[in-house]
């Protein structure tokens, strides 16, 4: 008689924590501890030892995805392996940090995907929900606003603050879903939808509608006006209350951010400046690109951003076109994985977290660098491997 194989619980919530936490240094709170400032240090210490202590629970299973996995590695090693051919003085140790931590998060959320892959989505997208809840109760308390008056919260900037609030929309949809359509669950989407209009976060928003699109092109939705009506009318009332109490808070904001900057100035907050360096270095050097963090040195930016903000020309910019082919074999190796499974088959929570995955990617269009497209490689990751369907017998 085979043993009954344990199942994931704290383990996740540990890897979670070490996921949110970006890199948050003790520093930004008045500390300076060498070694332990970068605050990963001490929680992957933490979330391995976790692993290894419940390693032991885990059972040989069968299971696909490794090769999805792969590829996703094989592009963080390049990108490593391009500090070789940097300009010289490039300081390639915090991108090559940043490279081995997204590589050590993907290999945790592998193995525990492989342990029990729903399991562990699951107990992932309602972290998710809490976490943009924490996000969006710290940001209307008034703690943690940027400049300009953007909301953003726990250390975190407004571009961070704006991917957990769409990230608590579309958990707050699969909860809606898996509870048996229980409308309070749809209550979370108004007050998360606002977040991310206080954020200021444009790309955020413009990820959130192409997101919407490929859904709605993918799931091509039969409209039934009489299931829709409860859950659209909550919706509106929700969202209704929450423009006439807390609307006029951010109604200048909006105005001068969206309006005003925007569409009046076409202000894109350099971001077309820095596509346009990008896509100059990748033209002087496609092949290999300049190396990883080679893009700081070549353009010289001195303080503020020093980066793309969009990890396709930041990869073409660093890797040149050998980057940009295992960026592309990456992402269709984790689609290979995912489309392989019939549609028939694939659980609420694989849907849920590719299309979280999706959203993050789209971000990665406009905002943040290697290690903040962290979110789309474990989501699409978790999304497409597959479990197993016969377990393999534990060893006695």
């Amino acid at each position: 008689m085979s043993a009954v194989p344990g199942r994931p619980g704290l383990v996740v919530v540990v890897a979670f924590i070490v996921t949110l936490a970006g890199r948050f240094t003790l520093t930004r709170a008045g500390l300076d501890l060498p070694v332990v400032n970068d605050v990963r240090v001490p929680l992957f210490f933490v979330l391995l030892l976790s692993l290894i202590l419940e390693a032991h629970r885990i059972g040989p299973y069968p299971v696909s995805g490794g090769t999805a996995l792969l590829g996703v590695l094989i592009l963080l090693l390049y990108q490593g392996l391009s500090a070789l051919w940097t300009p010289p003085g490039t300081n390639t140790g915090p991108a090559i940090g940043d490279l081995c931590a997204v590589a050590g998060l993907l290999i945790v959320y592998f193995t525990l995907a492989n342990w029990d892959r729903d399991r562990v989505t699951a107990t992932t997208l309602v972290l998710f929900h809490v976490a943009a809840w924490v996000y969006f109760l710290a940001a209307a308390s008034g703690r943690g606003h940027a400049s300009g008056g953007r909301w953003a919260a726990l250390g975190g900037g407004p571009n961070v603050f704006v991917r957990l609030m769409i990230l608590g929309v579309i958990t707050s949809i699969y909860l809606y879903l898996r509870s048996g359509e229980r409308l309070i669950w749809l209550i979370p989407i108004p007050a998360f939808l606002f977040g991310a209009v206080a954020s200021g976060s444009r790309g955020g928003i413009v990820a959130l509608a192409m997101t919407a699109v490929i859904a709605l092109l993918a799931i091509r939705p039969k409209l039934d006006f009489d299931r829709l009506a409860k859950p659209l009318g909550l919706l509106l009332v929700v969202g209704a209350v929450l423009v006439l109490v807390a609307g006029p808070s951010i109604a200048g904001f909006v105005q001068s951010r969206f309006v005003e900057a925007t569409i009046g100035q076409g202000y894109a907050s350099q971001r077309d400046v820095l596509f346009r360096m990008a896509l100059r270095i990748f033209l002087q050097r496609p092949i290999l690109g300049t190396g990883v963090g080679g893009f700081s040195a070549v353009t010289d930016l001195g303080p503020g951003e020093k980066y793309v903000h969009n990890l396709p020309l930041s990869i073409a910019a660093e890797g040149g076109f050998a980057g940009l082919t295992l960026l592309v074999v990456a992402w269709l190796g984790l689609w290979q994985a995912y489309s392989s499974v019939p549609k028939a088959e694939r659980s609420l929570e694989s849907r849920t977290a590719v299309y979280c995955g999706i959203f993050i990617g789209c971000t990665s269009l406009f905002s943040g660098d290697y290690y903040d497209a962290r979110l789309m490689w474990i989501l699409l990751l978790i999304a497409a491997v597959r479990p197993a369907r016969v377990a393999a017998p534990l060893l006695r």
